[in-house]
């Protein structure tokens, strides 16, 4: 979840060739029996603070509780979760974290947090600085288990932020998206159209026009998060990621009104450049789907053969 997870603070945290979801007008499936939906965002994230707590004592133990078994994560690249847990080493170094943003969909089995993450070696003391996002997915058995986890490295904050306690889960405004607009497909729509546009005038364009108006978030590597689709298509567009959408992971909440899409961008040589993470949000307000989070990380060049 946290770039510097395995010990490497350079380690980490658009879309779709063709993005289909399963249109369909009856009512969300979600876990049965589970918390009222209005209560899930709360049992997140306590679930995310038992997860900081349990790395506390074993920081692969957490990760191997946590990770759900199809997880994602970035090292740096996607990669399955929990092969890279089960082959880690444990070591005395410390790993800290804590979520300043979350939310979740109105079927309450779909959510994310994201919040700064602290590093430390400890036979330096050295520090590592930077954020995490996390997609969490609720399980038949009403528990939440990360599918993705990643993350950006930044330098040394200038402030703290305030953390986001379960207590003080917050309402999501967030409805139910209409049943006409999941038949006419309107979800990958909003998707496809964002990578086509993208692909045509660059992503910072994209984002000036498929970006969340109020509470966007973009994340990338070197940078604070940067709030706000404004700011976030200056910094693109001074910094234009270029490459083809290569997806590798994709999911949605029970009424699709939470989806995300992980991947990585590609070069006319089908190497990779980046890694992405894009989580798409129903908005009532505009009735249609938009992008709330966004991280892009480029990846290391490969390696010349010898």
């Amino acid at each position: 979840m946290r770039k510097a997870t395995l010990g490497n603070a350079a380690f980490a945290l658009l879309m779709i060739n063709c993005i289909t979801f399963e249109a369909s007008a009856a009512e969300p499936k979600g876990p049965a029996d589970c918390e009222p939906p209005g209560s899930a965002l709360k049992a997140m994230l306590e679930t995310e603070y038992a997860f900081g707590q349990k790395a506390q004592t074993s920081v692969a133990g957490a990760f191997l509780e946590y990770l759900a078994e199809d997880s994602w994560v970035l090292n740096p690249a996607p990669a399955p979760g929990r092969p890279i847990y089960q082959a880690a080493k444990e070591s005395k170094n410390a790993l800290e974290w804590y979520p300043t943003v979350g939310d979740v969909a109105p079927s309450g089995d779909l959510g994310f947090t994201a919040g700064p993450w602290v590093y430390t070696n400890a036979d330096s003391g050295k520090k590592a600085y930077g954020h995490f996002l996390t997609i969490w997915k609720r399980d038949a058995a009403c528990q939440w288990h990360a599918e993705f986890d990643g993350g950006i490295s930044h330098a040394m904050p200038k402030i703290a932020e305030p953390k986001l306690l379960p207590d003080q889960a917050p309402v999501s405004a967030t409805e139910h998206p209409p049943a006409n607009l999941l038949a006419q497909g309107a979800a990958g729509h909003a998707a496809s159209d964002f990578q086509d546009t993208a692909r045509r005038d660059g992503i910072a364009a994209a984002l000036r026009t498929y970006g969340r108006d109020v509470d966007f978030i973009f994340f990338t590597d070197e940078q604070s998060p940067i709030d706000g689709v404004w700011a976030a298509s200056q910094y693109l567009r001074d910094h234009p990621p270029k490459g083809a959408w290569k997806e590798v992971a994709l999911g949605r909440s029970a009424d699709a009104s939470l989806m995300y899409s992980v991947g990585e961008l590609t070069d006319s040589g089908q190497r990779s450049t980046h890694a992405y993470v894009q989580i798409w949000q129903y908005s009532p307000k505009v009735a249609n789907w938009g992008l709330r989070v966004l991280l892009i990380n480029p990846l290391p060049a490969p390696k010349a053969k010898s």
